[in-house]
């Protein structure tokens, strides 16, 4: 057996010539992207809410799941690359697993508005805040448990 059939196989990564990391930090960014686009979403979302009288936490429920779906649709196209298609038994299982991070999320930024004046510029700095403390644990989990490859 010669030295190069005795190797592990290599990542499809290494074999295209690039290091797995560079491939995580382009997840990372695309991730980035589309959470910001999710942040934007919610934050409107919750400060029309608020504003025709809606309470905190119904204004937060409607704006997250508005922002938790688009990144669903956002990351299984621009961030994953997803093959299979879309499917409410998938976008359930992705609220599932997002539901550390979300959570986290909610409760923060529930917390900021709650204790705050809920001006505009608050409501979104409380937004983007939760929206920072669950970006990593979602990523994550979104990464290493829903969108593994191979």
């Amino acid at each position: 057996m010669s030295d190069t059939e005795s190797r592990e196989p290599r990542s499809p990564a290494l074999l295209a010539g690039r290091a797995p990391s560079r491939e995580t930090a382009g997840q990372i960014g695309r991730y980035l992207i589309g959470a910001i686009v999710a942040l934007v979403l919610d934050a409107t979302l919750v400060s029309l809410l608020l504003s025709v009288g809606l309470p905190i936490f119904g204004a937060r429920t409607l704006g997250l799941m508005a922002g938790m779906t688009t990144t669903y649709f956002f990351n299984r196209r621009y961030t994953f690359d997803v093959t299979h298609g879309a499917s409410l038994h998938d976008w359930s299982r992705y609220l599932a697993a997002q539901s550390l991070g979300s959570a986290l999320n909610f409760a923060v930024s529930s917390a900021l508005l709650y204790l705050g004046s809920r001006v505009w510029w608050q409501v979104w700095a409380a937004i983007g805040v939760g929206a920072a403390v669950g970006f990593s644990v979602n990523f994550f989990i979104a990464r290493r448990l829903l969108h593994r490859r191979g």
